[in-house]
């Protein structure tokens, strides 16, 4: 996976989440700020964003997202992030 393509992924994962939750769902308005990070070239940056707000907000994820969040955490070498966000519980939809 090259840098363009983790963002690609990345930002598909959080305009998915984003599209799934209810136009008043305040967890929309934080994804909004990860997907600026996004195009703004943050990948890292806007994965540290997402866990947190999966994680505050209690989103839930598709298996398939959560595999691409650990693709984009080894490529940067972030996995023991994922791993310290604890994400099990909201994978699975």
């Amino acid at each position: 996976m090259r840098e363009g393509d983790s963002s690609t992924d990345l930002g598909t994962v959080v305009a998915a989440v984003r599209a799934r939750l209810e136009s008043t769902h305040p967890a929309r308005e934080a994804l909004q700020s990860t997907a600026g990070a996004i195009e703004n070239a943050e990948p890292e940056l806007a994965l540290d964003d997402l866990c947190h707000i999966i994680r505050f907000f209690g989103v839930r994820i598709t298996q398939e997202e959560y595999s691409i969040l650990q693709a984009v955490a080894q490529e940067f070498s972030m996995t023991e992030l994922l791993e310290e966000a604890h994400l099990d519980p909201f994978v699975g939809i």
